[in-house]
């Protein structure tokens, strides 16, 4: 009875792995760093980060809005059973307020849970 609940707990522990999903495009820390308010534009914004994940206007301003989530799954037997009770997602957004195609202002943020 001990060999096989070995054995068994061997081929479970021997199968991990871990699935990586994620959604939307990666932001990277670097680029966002180079953003300047008052002088960087629209089109810089698009040709740095892609096409954002959503455009909110209002009050005659525009936020381009990207969210980046990444999901890190741990999978066993090969990755054939997966256990998403012990999943970690991190989300990154990044939000720039644009007045005139110009950054007015941008929030960066970045979590795990």
């Amino acid at each position: 009875m001990k060999r096989i609940f070995l054995l068994t707990a061997f081929v479970l522990l021997a199968g991990c792995t871990t699935v990586v999903r994620t959604q939307g495009v990666k932001i990277d820390r670097e680029k966002v760093i180079n953003i300047k308010t008052g002088e960087t534009t629209r089109q810089d914004v698009l040709n740095t980060f892609g096409a954002p994940t959503d455009i909110v206007h209002e009050n005659n301003e525009e936020k381009l809005i990207y969210v980046f989530k990444e999901k890190k799954v741990p999978g066993y037997l090969g990755g054939m059973v997966e256990s998403e009770v012990q999943s970690k997602e991190a989300v990154t957004t990044l939000e720039l307020v644009l007045r005139n195609d110009i950054v007015y202002s941008y929030r960066f943020k970045s979590s795990e849970n």
